[in-house]
């Protein structure tokens, strides 16, 4: 029996069905804030403290520029290249961007919590 288009569909629909639920959820949270039918103190506990510092787009443009060069490094070397190569690049890569964002964030918090607000834009 051949999985992968059974693969293929599961894992699209899966990916499919999270989206749409983290996006309903977070409408949801919106609401009841706007509304006033949370806590003032559970408004900051349904919220990622460190993504009012270190925003998740620095992450994922790290992680992307990381996995970009990474791909254009493998395309600059004379040869052939096995895809396994390629894979194992790309994963390496995402997480040297991951560490990056890493060490930038924790900075960034580091600073926070010694009293610097956050630059604002």
């Amino acid at each position: 029996m051949d999985w992968e288009p059974i693969l293929i569909v599961t894992v699209i629909f899966g990916t499919a069905a999270f989206v749409i639920k983290s996006i309903l959820e977070y409408r949801l949270k919106q609401k009841l804030i706007s509304a006033g039918m949370v806590d003032e103190k559970l408004k900051f506990l349904n919220f990622d403290k460190l993504a009012n510092y270190a925003p998740s787009s620095l992450k994922w443009g790290l992680v992307l520029t990381f996995i970009g060069a990474g791909i254009l490094i493998l395309k600059l070397y004379p040869g052939y290249v096995e895809d396994e190569a390629v894979f194992g690049t790309m994963l390496i890569a995402a997480g040297a961007g991951l560490l990056t964002y890493y060490f930038i964030a924790n900075s960034i918090m580091k600073k926070h919590q010694n009293g610097n607000p956050p630059e604002q834009n």
